[in-house]
């Protein structure tokens, strides 16, 4: 447990594991490139949809 300590003034448990936090950020940093790329996809999805919408349109008319 020499990882963990106590701050002087507040009295907050503090992880100084720098290999922990490294990680952390890695994992964070992916998951948010994972999450831009599940709303690029919706967002994909949702135009294709408006273009057969249209194509449909003008094809019934």
């Amino acid at each position: 447990m020499n990882d963990i300590k106590r701050d002087q003034k507040t009295g907050a448990v503090l992880s100084t594991d720098a290999v922990a936090l490294n990680k952390y950020k890695i994992e964070r940093t992916y998951y948010r490139k994972v999450d831009r790329i599940q709303n690029d996809l919706l967002d994909i999805k949702r135009s294709i949809i408006e273009i057969y919408e249209r194509i449909e349109k003008l094809e019934n008319n």
